[in-house]
C-alpha cells in the first residue's frame, strides 16, 4: 500500500428519514458529527446536495407551530434557523443539470445573507456562489419556480462541524408568505417533518 492508499474517501450519506421535501440526502466529507470517523488530513467540511423540488432551509418555524430545538447525534441543539459559523467562513455553491445550457440554474434563488442594515437578500436564476465570512447570520434561501434538479455544494473551512462552532438565530421568526411560496397553503409535509427529533 502506498503513501495516498488512504486519499479515496468514502463520504458520508445523510439520509432523511422520513424524506426532507425537495432534498435528496446529503453527502458529506469531514466529520459531521462527534465521534463519527472521517479524513482528518482533509481542510475542509464539505457538503453535496441535490435538490429535487422546491425547497426550504434555515427558514425559521411557520407561526402557527410550535417552535422546537432538536437535539442532535452530538448533543448540539439545532433547528430551522439562520446559522452564524462562528469558527469558519463559508462558500455555498448553486449549480444546474442542464447540460445543454449550463447557465440555467434549473430554479430560482432567494438568499438571505446578514442581519438589520447589512442584510443582503440575492435573487438569482443561473449559478453563483455565495461567500458567507465568519460569524455573518446565513439564511433563510428558499428555492422556488423549480423546472430541473439542481446541486447545491457548502465547504467549510475547517474539518468538522464542531470546530465550525455553529449556533442559531433562536430569535428567528418564519416568514409565513415565503414558506407557503415554497410548499404551497398545506403545511401538512412541512409540520409532518419537523414533528419530532430528526434521527
Amino acid at each position: 500500500m502506498g503513501q495516498y492508499a488512504s486519499n479515496c474517501v468514502e463520504m458520508l450519506l445523510r439520509e432523511d428519514n422520513p424524506r426532507r421535501p425537495g432534498r435528496a440526502g446529503t453527502y458529506i466529507f469531514g466529520q459531521e458529527f462527534k465521534d463519527q470517523p472521517f479524513f482528518e488530513q482533509t481542510p475542509v467540511l464539505t457538503e453535496f446536495m441535490p435538490i429535487t423540488g422546491n425547497y426550504m432551509m434555515m427558514n425559521g418555524f411557520p407561526q402557527e407551530m410550535e417552535r422546537k430545538v432538536f437535539t442532535m447525534k452530538d448533543g448540539h441543539k439545532g433547528g430551522p434557523f439562520p446559522k452564524y459559523n462562528n469558527n469558519a467562513d463559508k462558500i455555498m455553491s448553486f449549480y444546474g443539470t442542464d447540460f445543454d445550457n449550463l447557465r440555467d440554474l434549473g430554479a430560482h434563488i432567494e438568499f438571505h445573507l446578514g442581519e438589520g442594515a447589512d442584510e443582503e437578500v440575492f435573487h438569482f436564476d443561473e449559478p453563483r456562489t455565495i461567500f458567507v465570512p465568519t460569524g455573518v447570520r446565513h439564511g433563510p434561501i428558499y428555492i422556488t419556480k423549480f423546472r430541473r434538479p439542481l446541486v447545491m455544494v457548502c465547504v467549510f473551512t475547517q474539518n468538522s462541524k464542531q470546530k465550525c462552532d455553529i449556533t442559531n438565530a433562536w430569535d428567528y421568526k418564519g416568514d409565513d408568505a415565503k414558506i407557503k411560496e415554497v410548499i404551497g397553503d398545506d403545511m401538512a409535509l412541512y409540520k409532518s417533518f419537523y414533528a419530532e427529533n430528526p434521527k
